[in-house]
């Protein structure tokens, strides 16, 4: 019953037909990654000098120690710019374009997601990269069963 219910409000309602729960799962996926980067990329607006200070000391015995800054600045757009591209994602998914600017979003998160990692590994701090591992296997994953529902629907 409330499945039914359920089922219905997203099918027909919003118009999203049988395709309820491949829409649902990029859906919030979106959510997640637009928290994620826009409340990353926003904290190191807000408090860049705190940021700048935690970075430089973080990257202190790095050959990235005399760039810090630019990198701060290029990280935070990264950042900004991913978040802003998912909610433009969550925007498309609720109208009923499903997959265009998700998969560009999804895109830009892997390649943030990859040079944050890079910055982890070369100040050699471990647990942090770790972190950042599971976020990118949850892009992954992101990634990959999206595309796998396109070609199960081209089979069938």
């Amino acid at each position: 019953m409330i499945h039914d219910i359920f089922f219905e409000f997203f099918s027909q309602t919003l118009g999203w037909g049988p395709h309820v729960y491949a829409r649902l799962f990029v859906f919030f996926i979106s959510v997640f990654f637009s928290i994620l980067f826009l409340q990353s990329g926003l904290d190191k607006i807000i408090s860049f000098s705190a940021n700048l200070n935690y970075f430089k000391d973080h990257f202190k015995n790095t050959f990235f120690k005399n760039q810090v800054k630019f990198l701060l600045i290029i990280i935070t757009f990264l950042e900004c710019l991913t978040g802003i591209l998912f909610l433009i994602a969550l925007s498309s998914i609720i109208t009923g374009d499903l997959l265009s600017d998700y998969f560009v979003a999804i895109f830009f998160a892997l390649v943030t997601l990859s040079s944050l990692f890079l910055g982890q590994r070369l100040a050699q701090d471990y647990t942090g990269a770790v972190s950042l591992a599971i976020y990118f296997l949850i892009a992954l994953i992101g990634l990959a069963l999206p595309l796998l529902w396109l070609v199960v629907l081209e089979l069938f």
